[in-house]
């Protein structure tokens, strides 16, 4: 039986995990958003005329979730999606001015959070880190791909 205490790496990642999801979620409360609502229009502004489903990749969501998450958006008038002249099943989303003025002032909020964070660390142990997480994330997506088994 795998306890807590034997997956000790595991556990603490999933703690710190759950943990930086609840403090995202409450700093983003008062803009009226949600950690996957903020995350899904800083995608937008990253990449103005990503996809529907490039966007469900990339917040690892289902179809159906991303379509009504988009459609918040939306409503809430802070992504529009544009017809594709090419291809009219595809509508291409894109930031309002509405979004890109509410990015500008998450990007204080995003600053301070990683200086609450990681206030305390070197810029070596921050390198390290993320370093170390990435390894970690890499070996897991391979170990974890169709074609591993």
């Amino acid at each position: 039986m795998l306890t807590k205490q034997d997956d000790l790496v595991g556990s603490l990642i999933h703690d710190v995990a759950h943990l930086l999801r609840l403090e995202i979620d409450r700093r983003a409360a008062p803009y009226n958003l949600t950690r996957t609502k903020w995350l899904a229009i800083s995608q937008v502004h990253e990449q103005p005329g990503i996809t529907q489903s490039e966007l469900a990749g990339r917040l690892e969501l289902g179809a159906a979730a991303t379509g009504k998450l988009v459609d918040r958006l939306v409503d809430r008038g802070f992504v529009e999606r544009r017809a594709d002249a090419a291809d009219r099943r595809i509508n291409p989303l894109h930031l309002t001015e509405k979004a890109t003025h509410l990015l500008q002032q998450l990007e204080a909020e995003s600053e301070a959070l990683r200086q609450d964070l990681l206030g305390d660390f070197s810029p070596e142990e921050r390198e390290k880190l993320r370093s170390g997480l990435l390894k970690l994330k890499t070996r897991l997506q391979r170990q974890t791909a169709p074609d591993a088994q």
